[in-house]
């Protein structure tokens, strides 16, 4: 099924010159009758890391008070239709495939990337099923972003924001946060945390300047530990005892944020018992995930695996704080050819035993192992070249540790989950 979709845009016109802009999408929008505007109350998530997990704790707090919830993420792991969850439930084949057509006979042969066309589609799909919540993640940036032609979003969420992705978005901090930024809207809440001073600078600027509130995770409430149990505020919800389903430290910053925008949003009161059972039971794919058994972890007997699909640097660090009761660690790494291999290395270096450079099965954009071991020996992490994934953990079963990590790219975790045989749905 998604061999066939994928053809179906890959036969579509392309622009002389790739450019972000939304006008594919509200083209194509218009003509089926704004579906974007029949959508349930919506929250729009944009951000350099972290809009996946928060999205996932908005999800599984909502969920847990009663709620049906309407999600669109990306990119996918295993299969396309993880991009769209409709009521809490992944869009089936058959109606992914209805829906793409309605789409494509929509845009009429002009041009439409395969992201634009998921875009139109979760949005169909969210208008014409009822639910009580939206959740759009951004793709890319924010203010020309395919998601971005909500025009009265309950809420707008704006996680930790880093370089990435230059070519883009610009090559200083404050342009990419002004992207992002792109999202707020008048009168819509703004809900962030764990910015930088020059990025909180440059969103209250587009926040006042769009006529919408501000409102910072410090500012709302705090977040701390009573002996070993984690306690949360934020306004009057006061969580103690708190078990969070995702692992690392940062994701109690993830967490934090996510309650502050449910919060802002107010499309229903948050109660304690209720989001306590929906921080506890929160999932998201290679986040910090301990892959299960499976044909890929039974090549490193008596370790446990960790996948990562974070690519930046402010990943990296928090990948290592996570990972640091454990290591030195056995690491197999892959990353695509756009990314900042070397800043993202330097700070995992001190966490690695051994790194194995490995190739994306999926990925035609994937960096050469070669070099991605020539980086890391310059900055002192023994390291070997490889050309499989087999062969990568062949060597790392010959590591000491009791863990090992694979990191560097979602696309790798894509990789990783089809060969562990691991089902997200």
């Amino acid at each position: 099924m998604l061999t066939d979709i994928l053809s179906a845009y890959d036969a579509l016109p392309k622009p002389s010159v790739f450019k972000l802009t939304t006008e594919p999408v509200q083209r194509v929008l218009e003509r089926l009758g704004r579906p974007q505007d029949k959508m349930p109350p919506a929250i729009h998530v944009a951000g350099t890391n972290g809009k996946g997990s928060t999205t996932a704790f908005m999800r599984a707090i909502a969920e847990a008070h009663g709620l049906k919830v309407h999600v669109d993420t990306s990119p996918h792991l295993v299969r396309v239709n993880e991009r769209i969850r409709i009521a809490g439930e992944l869009i089936s084949d058959a109606y992914l495939m209805e829906l793409s057509k309605r789409v494509l006979e929509a845009n009429a042969g002009e041009p439409l990337s395969f992201f634009e066309g998921m875009t139109c589609v979760a949005y169909l799909a969210f208008a014409e099923n009822p639910a009580d919540l939206t959740l759009v993640e951004v793709g890319l940036g924010g203010r020309f972003d395919s998601t971005n032609v909500i025009d009265h979003p309950a809420a707008c969420v704006i996680t930790p924001i880093d370089i990435d992705h230059k070519e883009f978005l610009g090559r200083h901090i404050c342009q990419i946060a002004w992207e992002k930024a792109g999202i707020i809207k008048k009168d819509a809440p703004v809900c962030t945390g764990g910015q930088a001073p020059d990025v909180l600078r440059t969103l209250k600027a587009e926040a006042i300047y769009k006529g919408a509130p501000l409102h910072t995770v410090a500012e709302a409430g705090e977040a701390g530990f009573n002996g070993d149990r984690l306690t949360m505020q934020i306004d009057d919800l006061m969580l103690q005892g708190v078990e969070l389903g995702l692992k690392g430290p940062h994701q109690v910053s993830n967490s934090m944020l996510a309650l502050l925008g449910l919060k802002r949003a107010g499309v229903f009161e948050l109660t304690p018992e209720n989001t306590l059972k929906g921080l506890k039971a929160v999932e998201w794919p290679a986040r910090m995930q301990t892959l299960a058994d499976g044909p890929l972890t039974r090549q490193l007997p008596g370790k446990t695996v960790i996948l990562d699909g974070g690519h930046n640097p402010h990943a990296a660090a928090a990948v290592a704080k996570s990972i640091a009761p454990h290591a030195p660690m056995p690491v197999a790494f892959g990353m695509l050819k756009n990314k900042d291999a070397r800043s993202y290395l330097a700070d995992l270096a001190p966490m690695i035993s051994h790194l194995a450079c490995i190739p994306m099965q999926t990925s035609q954009n994937g960096a050469d192992p070669n070099t991605l071991c020539e980086i890391a020996t310059s900055l002192g992490i023994p390291a070997t070249a490889y050309t499989s994934i087999d062969e990568a953990l062949a060597r790392l079963a010959q590591e000491k540790s009791d863990h090992a990590l694979i990191c560097g790219s979602l696309y790798l975790a894509g990789d990783v989950l089809r060969l562990n045989g691991e089902v997200i749905d």
